[in-house]
């Protein structure tokens, strides 16, 4: 389930080339492609992001461009040591030692060899990385995320208002689940179809609050006033969408990313101080019956409208599971702030007294971070600024999965793969003293030149003069 990132930085025999000349294989005993996918970053301006409006921007950080969006494209349209190169893990294969052996239309001495561990255990696998010589689709004809932006009122650049609301009918859509959006913080959708789960839309609202009931703001407000996309991007390995603009708090950020069988969202807050936030899925009708647990309370209560109690805590996972499918969360906080120590949320409600500020009028299975305490100015535009920001990464499973999945899962979460590059040629080529390499380059351009009907098919296609 997990994605290999590396970034341009790390292949230094590939940069300088432009992201759609580099191809993956793996090696079994033959050479078969893989998809592979290259995302762009520069350092960006949000006055960009937000078409010029100084207020609104201000700000610069390193992160994904977009042609589409008014952050524009990367400056340097090439490879470049920031770009990230993605593949998922489970397209690796086993480590090539033939003597001589290359993969149709690669360049020789581009080679990159990707050396992938587990530090839970196992073998470890490896992927090759080359330019190609044109012919190649760099997804190999896969698609493992399909991307559905549909931005009601039509193109971006030209018909996305500030402010807002900006309703949209999107959908990243995977063998494994699809996902819904109707504006730019508004997810209200998710469908699991892994094994035998039923397919039904579980989610309400992914919500933040200042506090239950508050609704002063909420993640409705947040798209009726500024914001912006930072990217739409979509490829054959992971989508992203990545936009800003949360009422008081233009820099406040989130990110999602969506792999095949996962989502990681990031929420970076970027706002003067605030004495409180939440941050919590709310699910709909349909997840009754699936069974809520978290670290704090492994052994779970059942999603079913009657309120339970649920020990308060830190969040290290979550899971929601049942015929509908599974849900497991691990969590990510991070922040500068000393001794900041969040708790948790929950409510099973079918009547809540607690006002519902946006979704439904129900509280099925409430749950999330609740960060209860004061939190001082987080917004870089002002001169003294602290760091707060929370990640969710969210595995898509068949129905019924256990509490064990869950902590093995967080576990890999916290553990993960570790990957290593380094420059890979044929062996006996790559170990020849430059003049004698150079000179039985010469012979076979000569050979196959005169008679190459003369040379094994096998040969012809993988030894370039």
């Amino acid at each position: 389930m997990d994605p290999v990132i590396l970034t341009g930085s790390q292949t230094p025999s590939l940069m300088g080339l432009a992201p759609g000349d580099i191809a993956a294989f793996r090696y079994e005993g033959e050479w078969r492609q893989i998809p592979v996918q290259v995302d762009e970053r520069a350092i960006i301006d949000f006055t960009d992001v937000y078409n010029g409006n100084w207020f609104f921007g201000d700000f610069r950080r390193l992160d994904y461009v977009d042609a589409g969006t008014h952050t524009g494209p990367d400056p340097d349209p090439a490879l470049d040591a920031d770009d990230e190169i993605v593949f998922m893990a489970k397209d690796a294969g086993a480590r090539n030692t033939e003597p001589i052996s290359l993969p149709d239309h690669v360049r020789y001495g581009t080679g990159v060899e990707i050396t992938i561990t587990d530090p839970l255990g196992g073998e470890p696998g490896y992927v090759y990385l080359f330019r190609h010589d044109g012919t190649l689709d760099p997804g190999a004809g896969a698609q493992y995320v399909n991307y559905n932006f549909n931005l009601l009122s039509g193109d971006y650049k030209t018909t996305y208002a500030i402010p807002g609301p900006n309703p949209e009918d999107t959908t990243i859509t995977t063998p494994y689940y699809q996902w819904h959006f109707c504006d730019r913080w508004k997810s209200d959708g998710l469908r699991i179809f892994a094994g035998s789960a039923t397919g039904v839309n579980i989610l309400d609202r992914h919500k933040n609050l200042f506090a239950p009931g508050k609704c002063t703001r909420s993640e409705d407000t947040f798209c009726e006033w500024e914001g912006a996309f930072v990217a739409n991007r979509a490829g054959p390995i992971r989508v992203i969408r990545n936009y800003v603009g949360a009422n008081s708090g233009p820099r406040t950020q989130r990110q999602n990313i969506f792999y095949e069988q996962q989502q990681i969202i990031t929420t970076w807050l970027r706002v003067h101080s605030i004495d409180s936030v939440l941050d919590f899925f709310d699910y709909s009708p349909a997840a009754q019956g699936m069974t809520y647990s978290n670290n704090n309370l492994p052994s779970g209560v059942v999603i079913d409208g009657v309120p339970d109690v649920v020990p308060p805590g830190p969040l290290r996972w979550e899971m929601v599971s049942g015929p509908q499918g599974t849900l497991v969360m691990w969590h990510l906080f991070e922040t500068d702030i000393a001794g900041y120590v969040p708790t948790s949320y929950y409510l099973d409600d079918a009547a809540p007294t607690v006002r519902q500020c946006t979704g439904d009028a129900y509280a099925f299975g409430s749950s999330g971070h609740w960060f209860d305490q004061f939190i001082p100015n987080t917004d870089p535009y002002l001169v003294y600024y602290s760091l707060f920001s929370l990640s969710r990464r969210i595995y898509f499973l068949p129905p019924d999965a256990s509490v064990a999945d869950a902590q093995f899962l967080a576990n890999k979460a916290e553990r993960p793969l570790n990957i290593t590059a380094a420059a890979w040629n044929p062996e006996e080529l790559a170990n020849m003293p430059a003049s004698t390499s150079q000179g039985l380059a010469a012979l076979i351009a000569a050979i196959l030149l005169m008679a190459p009907s003369l040379l094994p098919q096998r040969v012809r296609s993988r030894i370039r003069p």
